[in-house]
């Protein structure tokens, strides 16, 4: 009986939080999961630092834009069916009228040079941002020093190639998880040896 009530409040949290990220939210889909992480997981208690692991990661499989499935997906967990409708409209529905806006004043004015000595000056802060959302998203998912040597191996060839070899990812992954499985195992016999004596 009082699971609609509370699933309308949460829907009532939803809207806000996603309107405002829609208008103010700036600096791609890194800095984006980047800010709902940092808000919804450390200032709102709204979802466990696992779940929104699980979050990025099931969004990532998909194709689309990250940081729109990510808030959908946040606001199905959060709300259910019309948690994710309301949220991801939210979310999505000022960065349409935003775009349509700039494109109108674009066709209207032919030149937007003004506009432009905007985006080159605010470039640096942007980029610091992203590099922020980076290291931050990297702490949530990254467990030990192996994770981080292999996400190292892996930013090293894409740089020095510059292009992603999706070949150099699945094996990462796969690597990664076969060695994660040995730790484990490993880390289990050691634990029922020193148990059994």
């Amino acid at each position: 009986m009082t699971a609609a009530p509370e699933r309308r409040g949460r829907i009532g949290e939803l809207v806000p939080y996603f309107l405002r990220l829609g208008v103010l939210g700036f600096g791609g889909p890194v800095a984006l999961v980047g800010q709902m992480e940092r808000e919804l997981v450390g200032e709102r208690g709204w979802l466990t630092k696992d779940q929104m692991r699980d979050a990025i990661a099931i969004c990532q499989s998909l194709p689309g834009p990250l940081a729109i499935q990510v808030g959908v997906y946040i606001s199905y967990l959060r709300g259910g069916f019309w948690g994710a409708w309301a949220g991801g409209w939210a979310f999505i529905l000022p960065n349409f009228l935003i775009v349509a806006g700039l494109g109108a004043l674009y066709v209207r004015l032919g030149d937007l040079q003004p506009v432009t000595a905007i985006f080159y000056g605010v470039s640096p802060a942007v980029i610091a941002l992203i590099v922020h959302s980076c290291y931050r998203l990297a702490k949530l998912g990254m467990e030990d020093w192996l994770q981080w040597a292999i996400a190292g191996v892996c930013l090293l060839v894409t740089v020095i190639l510059q292009a992603e070899v999706a070949l150099l990812f699945i094996g990462a992954e796969w690597f990664g998880a076969e060695n994660g499985a040995w730790w484990i195992v490993r880390g289990r016999t050691k634990r029922s040896q020193a148990g059994g004596l």
